[in-house]
């Protein structure tokens, strides 16, 4: 019998605006070979160069007024705004992301600048900000480059494909050269993983992107780059949750490069390799992750007990030995999916009965909850593992939010999660996270909160709700984005809570104490959040292939069957199932800050005033 171990355990211990006439000008200038300068910027027609030029006059149109003026701390210049005016909105957005950016595009912080790959994080002085560049962390996961991925996909995506209100936001999340520059690097390093250790099937296990050392170590930033390699403890094993997220990082990817593929050679050769390494995960995945015929379980952990044979080919090559399987209707559910609909059941003469099995044991474990809502309104939604926001991951990447019973439920859960924070009077929002300064936490060496969240709508113990993160509010801000902005404003408004490269990890309900440190999962989700996500763009590729419907049916069969009759429990004989699920809440915004101390608070980072440029280890001209 597989042991009932979250797969969040396991991972926490394992260490534009341009309308049809703009472009058609453009192209003309460029057909007719007339030089011209454009905002100061010469219009090149070389090849590939044609989208870049339409974005950067897209960025015309729209600033980072505070912090291109040096100022990284400008929530304050936010307070009182009004959230649901369209133009506030965009205004902070475009101040919001290009201070997260300054981490998630940066080489040598959050990447590695040879392979291309990414890195956890980096630490930050406590007295400045800046990021200090011997506390890189020099180790990553799949999850990772899924965020990484997710985000260059979405910015690179054809402007015209976009949501309007995101089309002059694009350009500022990542520069054209810069991210086929890094997806370049990213998937020659892949590639070469691949061809070293063929048995992970173009997966990742948490993993060292600089190589290892004579010690077995990951190699730092001073230390000859080979090429990547799994980290010591998963040298023979790789996780299904956070290999998951990369599948559907990637698909989303692929979308957007073969749309653009007849834009440029680049653009086509890039398109092609990352469908070879989408491709190889399609063809591996059920080998590796699935229990075997019959059992309707998924593997949490794979084991390989070879390294060096194909995984496509060796079905008998992985195995459960953990014995912890992945039956979570959270983040783990992203592999679940891709196996289920993108797999290779060859092997499998009854591969949809196996496929059916489960979800049917799925469902086994997803449990309604009543919550009182507005005017005394019980409202359903999901119960959290922890209800850490960290769960809702999957809504970050897929389109989850299409379906009409899951937006319901999820935009009602996040109605609960920001309730509780303001009837607590807490300062923020609640999710997994690093520990700040002075906290101890439930994790081996309890640097990291796994188990944060909200206890009354938990299956599990919670460790504490007063640690807080920014990064908190990035569910809120996809169902609602303007309670998710307020929300994410008021965490940065706190002291400490921005940094000359964006928010901060976590802090002290107190305001006394931040987590030095800046990471992917911290960081790179709000940022994905604040551009809609990459659900658009995976569901783009499923219909594509096919499988859009299979998505839909999957999804909306399992939350029906839990669902509905929980709902219909809550409602009289003439009220409308269908009619509540359409039902959305407003949720509410927060309310000023509260900071209770007799202790003087400590001062802001010195190098995040809104009267100077930024200074030291990431200096801007």
């Amino acid at each position: 019998m597989a042991a009932e171990r979250s797969p969040f355990e396991l991972q926490a211990g394992a260490v534009r605006e341009l309308d049809g006439e703009s472009s058609r000008w453009q192209r003309g200038l460029c057909l007719g070979a007339i030089s011209v300068l454009v905002f100061g910027s010469a219009l090149l027609c070389q090849e590939g160069l044609v989208d870049t030029q339409v974005r950067q006059l897209a960025e015309r149109s729209i600033e980072a007024s505070f912090v291109n003026d040096g100022c990284c701390r400008f929530a304050h210049k936010f307070q009182g705004a009004d959230w649901h005016d369209p133009e506030v909105q965009e205004e902070f957005l475009a101040n919001a992301l290009v201070a997260e950016s300054r981490f998630y595009t940066e080489p040598g912080l959050s990447f590695d600048p040879d392979s291309g790959m990414t890195m956890d994080g980096i630490g930050l002085d406590l007295t400045t900000g800046e990021a200090v560049p011997d506390t890189r962390r020099q180790f990553s996961a799949a999850s990772k480059e899924a965020l990484h991925l997710s985000i260059i996909a979405v910015a690179l995506q054809p402007l015209e494909d976009a949501k309007p209100e995101l089309r002059k936001l694009l350009p500022l999340a990542y520069d054209t050269e810069k991210a086929l520059d890094v997806l370049e690097r990213k998937v020659k390093s892949l590639e070469d993983f691949d061809a070293e250790f063929p048995a992970f099937g173009g997966f990742l296990p948490w993993f060292c992107p600089r190589g290892i050392n004579e010690q077995g170590n990951c190699k730092g930033a001073d230390e000859t780059f080979t090429s990547i390699a799994p980290m010591k403890a998963w040298s023979n094993s790789l996780p299904g949750l956070d290999n998951g997220q990369l599948a559907f990082g990637t698909a989303a990817l692929v979308h957007v490069l073969e749309k653009r593929a007849g834009e440029s050679s680049r653009f086509a050769k890039l398109a092609e390799r990352w469908n070879g390494r989408l491709q190889r995960m399609k063809d591996s995945v059920v080998n590796l992750f699935y229990e075997g015929a019959g059992s309707g379980q998924v593997r949490s952990i794979a084991t390989l007990r070879d390294v060096k044979v194909d995984a496509a080919t060796s079905p008998g090559n992985a195995y459960n030995d953990a014995g912890y399987v992945l039956w979570d209707a959270f983040e783990g559910e992203m592999i679940v999916l891709f196996m289920d609909l993108l797999g290779d059941w060859k092997d499998y003469p009854n591969a949809e009965e196996e496929k059916a099995k489960i979800w049917r044991v799925k469902a086994q474990h997803v449990f309604p909850l009543g919550y009182a809502g507005p005017n005394n309104q019980t409202m359903v939604l999901q119960k959290g593992f922890w209800f850490s926001s960290h769960e809702q991951w999957k809504t970050l990447q897929m389109p989850y939010l299409d379906i009409p019973i899951v937006k319901h439920l999820f935009t009602n859960g996040e109605f609960a999660r920001v309730s509780f924070s303001k009837k607590r009077g807490l300062n923020g929002l609640i999710a997994s996270v690093n520990a700040p300064g002075g906290t101890t936490c439930d994790a081996d060496s309890g640097r990291y909160c796994s188990a944060l969240g909200i206890q009354t709508l938990a299956e599990r113990p919670i460790f504490t709700d007063h640690v807080l993160t920014p990064y908190g509010a990035f569910p809120t801000i996809l169902v609602d984005r303007a309670a998710g902005l307020a929300w994410y404003n008021h965490m940065l408004s706190m002291p400490r809570a921005q940094t000359p490269l964006g928010s901060i990890e976590a802090f002290t309900q107190d305001g006394q104490e931040v987590a030095p440190i800046v990471t992917w999962d911290s960081k790179a989700t709000t940022a994905l959040a604040m551009l809609g996500g990459s659900g658009d763009l995976v569901s783009a590729y499923m219909a594509k292939e096919n499988v859009l419907e299979g998505f839909t049916s999957r999804v909306k069969n399992m939350y029906d069957a839990v669902f509905i009759p929980a709902i219909a429990s809550t409602l009289s004989a003439r009220e409308s199932v269908r009619k509540r699920i359409q039902e959305l809440p407003t949720l509410p915004l927060p309310d000023p800050p509260v900071l209770k101390n007799e202790a003087p608070l400590p001062p802001d980072f010195a190098h995040c005033g809104c009267d100077r440029r930024l200074t030291g280890f990431l200096s801007r001209p």
